[in-house]
């Protein structure tokens, strides 16, 4: 078979009309492959769907072919040309999901972007991790599991909980090739995972692929599970594919996974949240943060991509994490290697440094490294603990540190290197805690004014080549162990001392106490 395509004579004003002579060339064919696949994902009707079921000497117009490579060619947001360029190739070669992307027939147009499928008839949904990979133990795919299902859950109002055995809502199992669902898979490459809506709710990813746990490899040959799992949730929660590249539902392979783009979240609304509908608003549901700082110059334009100016604002919290100092502020982290000087790189939005923190956490106030190198990111009386390389290990409660049910979160914890026990603050009050033993110190908590000169609550505290640090606003101090108090001649302006800002008026206020 030959496609045979037909271009206009160009003159200088355009096209020639009717009359003008007509150029056929000759165009190579797509393969028995690329049929297939064009089948496989709906963008060219199989035989049995038009009453044939044979296929085997069916030939399809050179029209047909170019439509369905303009429908594929439309859904991956590529020009739509309904020829095989090589952008096009590309695709057939690309790691996706083998979910189909587009029913054939008269009423498949899309009104929105995203198309969905049925729901769960209940809010909270059971699921079960049955294997792990033959290169990704069990207890990895279990964590990043329930990563996965936390973003999803607020935009559905559902709850998800873990079972060892039996049969749950959604089974999550690592299979290869033919593994008896109708939908086999095609070995490392192509086809990375499969997922079935409500109520089937089972979720396949190829055992032959290699998976791993770091966006940031740059081994080709690795597939990120976190990104593929947060995909693959979507169908068992009733998603189809969706045409907008930023979305989570996109069928190619995409990292890192930053966020539910605005179509994900509509179509989880449309399931689960059908009486609070309220029109067809493009209006984004996510709560979003200001990205305008507490302190900006007189007359500052507010921007939706504004970044926070080290020198002109407070910080959300700073803390010393393998030897550099953290500074947040809104969604963004900075990382100096010593006072003055920026790591390269930074800043960077902070879920792209801790990649499985929820994405729901849009600031991060409360964070500091353990004895054994860990970190932990506190939000709520929920946590999140990373490995030294940022990793995430798992998820806990403050509880685990033996915090009472009274407190609604931490604002402030911190490692002493005077005594080696975790200080433990909530605004007015603290606990102190030994890692090594599981155990809170007798007579605990105690009340932040032992903390002498130090006005609290304090946004953050951090030991710094030896030395114990206060931070509150735009000023902070440094803390002598021995006498219990703040040196004298403390506080002085963050910005100044630790990230070289300029002085101004503004900030040579900051050498005062103003608190308790």
């Amino acid at each position: 078979m030959i496609v045979r395509t037909v271009l206009c004579v160009l003159s200088l004003l355009g096209c020639t009309g009717v009359t003008g002579k007509a150029i056929y060339y000759e165009e190579k064919p797509p393969t028995p492959e690329e049929l297939s696949f064009l089948k496989r994902y709906g963008y060219l009707s199989s035989p049995d769907e038009q009453g044939d079921g044979d296929d085997t000497d069916y030939a399809y117009t050179p029209h047909s072919i170019s439509d369905a490579l303009k429908r594929m060619q439309a859904f991956a947001g590529l020009p739509e040309t309904g020829t095989l360029d090589p952008e096009t190739k590309q695709l057939f070669n690309k790691k996706r999901c083998g979910v189909k992307d587009i029913e054939m027939s008269p009423a498949s147009s899309r009104s929105r972007r995203y198309i969905l499928q049925q729901a769960w008839n209940k809010k909270s949904i059971t699921y079960r991790v049955v294997n792990g990979s033959s290169t990704m133990e069990k207890s990895r795919v279990e964590a990043w599991m329930e990563v996965g299902l936390g973003i999803w859950a607020p935009h559905g109002d559902l709850s998800f909980s873990r079972i060892e055995e039996g049969r749950a809502d959604i089974q999550v199992s690592f299979v290869s090739g033919n593994h008896g669902d109708g939908f086999p898979f095609d070995g490392p490459g192509h086809i990375v995972a499969h997922a079935f809506p409500p109520p089937h709710g089972a979720m396949h990813f190829d055992d032959e692929e290699t998976w791993g746990d770091n966006p940031e490899e740059e081994d080709e040959d690795v597939t990120d599970f976190f990104a593929v799992a947060v995909h693959e949730i979507g169908h068992a929660l009733g998603l189809s594919h969706s045409n907008e590249k930023s979305s989570v539902m996109y069928p190619y392979y995409q990292v890192p996974v930053e966020r539910l783009h605005i179509d994900d979240i509509l179509g989880m609304q449309k399931l689960y949240l059908k009486e609070q509908e309220s029109g067809e608003s493009t209006e984004s549901p996510v709560s979003q943060t200001s990205l305008v700082p507490r302190f900006t110059k007189a007359g500052s334009e507010e921007d939706e991509n504004y970044m926070p100016d080290l020198c002109l604002t407070n910080y959300d919290t700073l803390q010393v994490i393998n030897d550099k100092i953290f500074v947040f502020e809104e969604e963004w982290v900075w990382v100096l290697y010593d006072r003055h000087e920026m790591e390269e790189g930074y800043p960077k939005r902070f879920h792209d440094v801790f990649r499985g923190l929820p994405l729901s956490i849009n600031i991060i106030k409360t964070i500091y490294q353990r004895q054994n190198g860990n970190v932990v990111i506190f939000s709520g009386r929920r946590y999140w603990e990373f490995d030294s390389l940022f990793h995430f290990i798992k998820q806990g409660s403050i509880s685990d540190y033996l915090i009472p049910k009274d407190v609604a979160e931490l604002t402030t914890v911190f490692l002493s290197n005077y005594n080696n026990k975790t200080y433990l603050i909530e605004e007015e009050r603290y606990w102190r805690f030994d890692e090594s033993t599981g155990t809170m110190d007798p007579k605990y908590p105690k009340e932040m004014s032992m903390w002498r000169q130090v006005p609290y609550p304090v946004d953050a505290a951090v030991v710094w080549k030896g030395d114990t640090y206060f931070f509150q606003g735009p000023r902070f101090w440094r803390f002598d162990n021995e006498l219990v108090q703040a040196h004298e001649y403390y506080p002085l302006p963050t910005a100044q001392v630790w990230f070289q800002c300029k002085s101004t008026s503004e900030m040579d206020r900051y050498v005062t106490n103003d608190g308790p």
